[in-house]
């Protein structure tokens, strides 16, 4: 569903009327809110987790001869992994890597960091220019335009209608439909979790 339609399936859930808004542009009253609603609980869904597989994304920087540091776009939210040609680089914290490398030098890097103001940061400055490629995920996204669609899986959009039905049932002091939106969310939520979190693997025993 797009941003309309998960509109219109939030005003047909609410019961406020049958078809809903006609765009997601300029509206006031209470389909106003319910735009809003919607677009509130999108951004929801999306920071609640930095690791949501559909928010995972590549990028390219240049790390120029002589300087150490990359200005990242402002699309990244986390760094995941950052490699130089076919050699990934070790992470460190920030603290840690401040505290030991305080003088640069000049050369290929093997370890890098994320300063506080979100730059890469390298432990040296190469000689000539140098293609860095790192994986990130995406800074949450709002909805806007009448055909914009939430990038998780679309057998999840309903999620979306849940959480915006919570904030319509806690307005019009609607407890059966607080109470429904919420067991709803809940349990779809644990299968977009399963489904879209990296899976952890226990470790083969020893012995």
């Amino acid at each position: 569903m797009n941003y309309l339609q998960l509109c219109q399936r939030l005003v047909q859930e609410t019961g406020i009327a049958y078809d809903g808004p006609a765009t997601t542009v300029g509206q006031v009253g209470d389909m106003g809110r319910v735009v809003n609603w919607v677009n509130d609980a999108w951004l929801k869904i999306q920071s609640m987790r930095s690791d949501w597989n559909w928010m995972w994304a590549t990028g390219t920087g240049t790390l120029t001869a002589g300087t150490n540091t990359i200005t990242l776009p402002s699309t990244v939210e986390t760094i995941d992994r950052v490699s130089l040609g076919e050699n990934f680089l070790q992470s460190e914290y920030y603290n840690d890597f401040a505290d030991v490398y305080r003088n640069i030098q000049s050369g290929d890097p093997s370890v890098y960091t994320i300063r506080p103001d979100g730059v890469l940061l390298f432990n040296a400055q190469p000689t000539e220019n140098k293609t860095v490629t790192y994986e990130y995920y995406k800074v949450p996204t709002s909805m806007s335009a009448t055909t914009d669609a939430p990038g998780l899986p679309s057998r999840y959009h309903m999620l979306i209608v849940y959480e915006a039905l919570k904030s319509y049932a806690q307005f019009d002091e609607a407890p059966e439909l607080e109470k429904r939106g919420f067991l709803y969310f809940e349990e779809m939520l644990a299968d977009l979790e399963r489904d879209q979190l990296a899976r952890i693997v226990a470790p083969e025993s020893l012995a």
